[in-house]
């Protein structure tokens, strides 16, 4: 077999799995993220944007209201209701800052109920986790750096695809308001 067979047999290869991990996750693993986060929100009284920031909170800690409008895709005035929805329900806490007058740093506070669900939740994944890193051999460190890497990519390439798609639908959105406006105003 010449170099270019092995080339071309090696980008066949690269083609049919890039295929199967890319069915496997958006066929397979996003919607069941999707229909957990779903489950978890109804079960909180919460929408997922609600959601989306008690995680942001949990994993970054403190965050400016900017810094979570921004994050989940929120309006400002949009922000400042969903906070003080989460802050009336005993989520958060917003703390004046003298030298900030908009975006007062916003914390998550122990929810007694939200804080047993998502542990419950963590402790069947960790389960899941352990047996595959068990069962492929995860525990060796090359594995597990493989393994990783593959994850935090897979991530890194689903947030960009996320964030360019809340854009272009706000641009749409903000061209959709223009034309509108011009409409009204009668400058077709």
């Amino acid at each position: 077999m010449t170099e270019a067979d092995h080339k071309q047999e090696r980008e066949a290869e690269i083609v049919a799995a890039t295929d199967e991990l890319t069915d496997l996750l958006v066929d397979h693993l996003l919607p069941v993220v999707q229909r957990y986060r779903e489950s978890v929100a109804a079960r909180l009284d919460l929408g997922l944007p609600e959601l989306h920031t008690l995680d942001l909170l949990r994993r970054l800690g403190s965050l400016s209201s900017g810094a979570i409008g921004e994050r989940v895709g929120l309006t400002r005035s949009t922000t400042s209701k969903m906070l003080r929805r989460l802050e009336a329900a005993g989520h958060v806490v917003r703390e004046p800052d003298v030298a900030h007058r908009q975006g007062w740093p916003v914390s998550l506070v122990p929810h007694e109920e939200r804080d047993l669900d998502l542990a419950a939740f963590r402790r069947r994944i960790r389960s899941t986790v352990r047996s595959a890193v068990t069962t492929y051999g995860l525990y060796r460190r090359a594995n597990l750096a493989v393994a990783a890497g593959l994850v935090i990519h897979v991530v890194h390439g689903l947030q960009l695809t996320v964030t360019a798609e809340s854009e272009r639908t706000w641009w749409q959105r903000a061209k959709v308001r223009r034309r509108r406006a011009r409409e009204a105003a009668g400058l077709h």
